[in-house]
């Protein structure tokens, strides 16, 4: 028997959550339900749930903001957005963050899992096909967003861009998903930073060598050019190459082919070439230090990334997102951000942009030893003065300890504290052999699908498995039992058996 397909049901109203989760399992689903973003976010890990469905509206943090966590942690997980405020505007900005699809309520159960099953078979096609998926970039920035369209319409041509940005922006990262979502993700993606490699080094690190080409060139070498023939090269720190480098690169471009180094013929490339600075090139070449020609062959499609300091709205976003991969990855509890942590990031300059922003959330997350952190944990970051008039924060929350089923055979526990006579019972095993009348303890937040379950089904085994007595000793239809036995055991529930041999009753 196929295992089933994992989904997880993300909504805030439990009505629907319930009865979604009741659809998928009826088509042959395992659901799993989470009761907001947060939640959601503390249960998925790479590879744990085939697609989320999750609710637009939610208080605290929405359906878009869950997608592009979501996207962050897994890629490749199918999400699919669902609300009652259905309109373009947010089913664009939910395809642009990565959702595959977006229903409108009301909707039937076949609709759902119709789109749920279109979902899982596109993601797995992509998954099959695409060599080097795109990465995916965090961002409610209008700027930054209209430069990611600009840079998905431009991925699928052989245009040269260049991407001008201060340092720790993400210029290389939006590169990977300029290749990524472009024909050439199949072929090699090679990046060579041209700051890096001594000048007397560079010439034959982009273009390669012959054997003998000069002392200690024991055999052939390829260029980075030729290893990225039928892929992207992205040459970092542009603006660094040396004056007789830039000819010879403007060459390249005009002619397609490189010579290697002691060679005597010329090697056709297929290169799509993206190139990345820190510098103003124009004011590079007022200076004479940049070769005018070749500007314009790297400027045919310009691509600018705005530093952090003028995305405020992703400020949190991006600060929420590395709190939760260090937690995971340093194997501590995910921390909450509260009020005065993110006004304290806010009068930070980000001189390193989202590099710097990585490192700090990475310390604090490490180095904190609460469940939160606040603005005491940037104060080795700011000067005193900069903490005056922050935001204050709501009182912490007392540690609420999960639940633990109990140990005992019949799901009966006499060892907890209890009124007299009661027993302390585990929600997922209806009681055996208790009779009634008996007082029972329940743990706090079941749903009431679950307290259902658990009633009938004990009321049943008290009641020897008596459907018709059933009925009557909790006031509901006979049809009603029957339907909802049907309904356990298609789950996969223990249902006592009649002492009168008989299940109709």
């Amino acid at each position: 028997m196929a295992t089933p397909l994992r989904v997880l049901v993300v909504d805030d109203d439990p009505g629907m959550r319930d009865g979604m989760a009741m659809s998928l399992k009826r088509s042959g689903f395992f659901a799993e339900q989470a009761r907001g973003g947060e939640e959601a976010l503390r249960m998925v890990r790479p590879g744990a749930f085939d697609a989320v469905i999750t609710d637009l509206r939610m208080p605290g943090m929405d359906g878009l903001q869950l997608t592009a966590r979501l996207k962050a942690v897994d890629p490749g997980l199918p999400v699919l957005l669902i609300t009652a405020f259905g309109s373009l505007e947010s089913a664009r900005e939910a395809m642009r963050l990565g959702a595959f699809d977006f229903l409108s309520k009301p909707f039937s159960p076949e609709e759902l899992t119709s789109a749920l099953h279109k979902a899982l078979k596109s993601e797995g096609h992509l998954k099959a096909e695409e060599a080097s998926e795109a990465p995916v970039i965090l961002t409610q920035d209008p700027a930054l967003g209209e430069t990611l369209a600009l840079a998905r319409r431009a991925a699928d041509s052989r245009a040269t861009i260049l991407i001008q940005a201060e340092s720790g922006t993400g210029k290389e990262l939006l590169a990977k998903l300029i290749h990524g979502s472009s024909p050439r993700r199949n072929g090699a993606f090679v990046a060579i930073n041209c700051a890096a490699i001594p000048e007397n080094l560079l010439e034959s690190e982009l273009f390669g060598y012959e054997k003998g080409a000069f002392t200690g060139a024991t055999s052939m070498k390829q260029g980075r050019f030729e290893q990225a023939d039928g892929g992207t090269l992205v040459l970092d720190e542009v603006g660094e190459l040396p004056l007789g480098l830039q000819g010879k690169l403007l060459r390249v471009l005009q002619e397609r082919t490189v010579d290697r180094l002691g060679g005597n013929r010329p090697i056709a490339v297929d290169v799509r070439l993206i190139a990345l600075t820190n510098r103003d090139l124009q004011a590079e070449v007022k200076a004479g230090r940049f070769r005018e020609d070749l500007y314009y062959r790297l400027n045919v499609i310009p691509l600018d990334l705005p530093p952090l300091r003028d995305r405020p709205g992703d400020l949190s976003l991006l600060a929420s997102h590395f709190a939760e991969r260090y937690a995971r990855e340093n194997d501590r509890p995910v921390p909450e951000l509260v009020p005065s942590f993110f006004g304290a990031l806010a009068r930070h300059p980000w001189a390193g942009n989202i590099r710097e922003l990585e490192n700090v959330i990475q310390r604090c997350v490490v180095l904190s030893q609460g469940r939160r952190l606040s603005q005491q944990d940037l104060r080795w970051l700011l000067p005193s003065d900069a903490f005056e008039g922050l935001p204050e924060d709501p009182p912490e929350s007392p540690v609420i300890e999960p639940w633990t089923p109990p140990v005992a055979p019949a799901a009966v526990r006499r060892d907890v504290a209890a009124p007299a006579g009661a027993v302390v019972a585990d929600p997922l095993k209806p009681l055996v052999g208790v009779p009634m009348g008996t007082p029972v303890v329940l743990p706090l937040g079941l749903s009431l699908p679950e307290l259902e379950r658990f009633w009938l089904l004990s009321t049943l085994s008290a009641l020897k498995g008596n459907r018709t007595h059933c009925a009557e000793q909790l006031d509901i239809a006979l049809r009603t039992v029957r339907n909802k036995i049907n309904e356990y055991k298609a789950d996969g529930y223990a249902i006592p058996a009649s002492q009168r041999g008989r299940d109709d009753e």
